[in-house]
């Protein structure tokens, strides 16, 4: 409910008719329309906008600005069918207006009374996270508790406010199910183990990447819409070995092979992709002593990021940096972790693949 407090009165004197004479020439209308709006004080709230909406200097001025919708704001004043926006949320955090903006109230809807010390809840697409340490779930931030969650349980978010997330479904018997009722974990006690965000591609392109193994480097070609293509990323990369065994480690010949190929999935595993010794490898000299000891698989080795591109070949990351401009591999591509990471987010699944000699 709007509630008018403290109206200024306004005492009417005519003026003489020298007075008038001297005034600045402003008709009555121009001069009513300079004067500030009277507005009535409210109970400051937040809002966000329901649309995209103007930002006008004054109720019905000029547009200033525009804002999207989603976008949120606080308000402690209103003049009729407007509502003057004292502050907003650059970066997630709370900002005073320096100069008087409005924008209508149909626009509007009120998401909470405004409280300084209480954040802002932030909707966001959805994210798994992993439990790091035991911990008490509550029903509301800084809650009574509801549950116990030990290391290793994995949630999913959508909704964060402040240093707490909201449980929107979690994993029993490693499937997922929607949270039946009101669960939050602080943040602190959470490793967010979702994949980054893709990055974007335009309407009507693609990309393809070409390894050019004389050169050894990687690069993604984008192709526009109309044919145009330009270099977007380029990377270093290690290769097969383009060479034989001898006959007492097996004899296999391994190298990455020219030809055409394509994205046939990503990998993305958030505590490194694991890797183990297939039976093809096994009488090889370098995995000797680790089959001896009983270890046939290894944690990350191959990074947290991967292309699988088919004929068992993938673009993968390693744990050896000295193996990249060389050729070393058993015919996978080898990167950085950090270029892996990158490529993961350019490529989609079907993208082409093209291995120059």
């Amino acid at each position: 409910m709007w509630i008018r407090v403290c109206l200024a009165w306004t005492v009417a004197v005519p003026l003489l008719p020298a007075q008038a004479e001297a005034s600045s020439g402003q008709s009555a209308l121009d001069a009513a329309s300079s004067q500030p709006a009277v507005s009535a004080v409210t109970r400051p709230k937040t809002f966000q906008l329901r649309e995209e909406a103007s930002l006008r200097a004054r109720p019905e001025g000029t547009e200033v600005a525009r804002w999207e919708a989603g976008t949120m704001l606080t308000s402690r004043r209103r003049h009729k069918d407007w509502v003057r926006v004292t502050g907003h949320f650059p970066e997630k955090r709370w900002r005073p207006m320096e100069e008087p903006r409005w924008v209508r109230a149909d626009r509007l809807r009120v998401v909470r009374p405004f409280g300084p010390k209480r954040p802002v809840s932030e909707p966001s697409r959805a994210r798994t996270y992993g439990v790091e340490e035991e911990v008490a779930v509550r029903d509301r931030p800084r809650g009574r508790p509801v549950a116990s969650w030990e290391e290793g349980e994995r949630f999913t978010v959508r909704r964060r406010q402040g240093e707490w997330l909201e449980v929107s479904g979690y994993f029993p018997d490693d499937r997922w199910e929607p949270a039946q009722r009101s669960l939050w974990v602080p943040a602190r006690a959470a490793r967010d183990l979702s994949p980054p965000p893709d990055i974007p591609l335009p309407e009507g392109a693609r990309r393809r990447i070409v390894v050019d193994k004389s050169a050894f480097e990687l690069r993604v070609l984008q192709e526009g819409p109309e044919g145009e293509t330009r270099q977007v990323y380029a990377t270093e990369v290690g290769l097969g070995m383009d060479d034989c065994l001898p006959e007492e480690e097996g004899g296999r010949c391994y190298s990455t092979e020219p030809g055409d190929y394509a994205v046939r999935w990503r990998i993305h595993e958030p505590d490194g992709i694991d890797w183990c010794i297939p039976d093809s490898m096994a009488e090889e000299a370098r995995y000797a002593e680790d089959i001896a000891n009983g270890q046939r698989c290894f944690d990350g080795v191959l990074g947290k990021f991967a292309l699988n591109i088919g004929k068992s070949y993938a673009i993968h990351a390693t744990n050896d940096p000295d193996s990249i401009g060389r050729k070393e591999s058993h015919g996978c591509i080898r990167v950085r972790p950090e270029a892996a990471e990158t490529l993961w987010r350019y490529m989609r699944e079907g993208d082409r693949v093209t291995i120059r000699p």
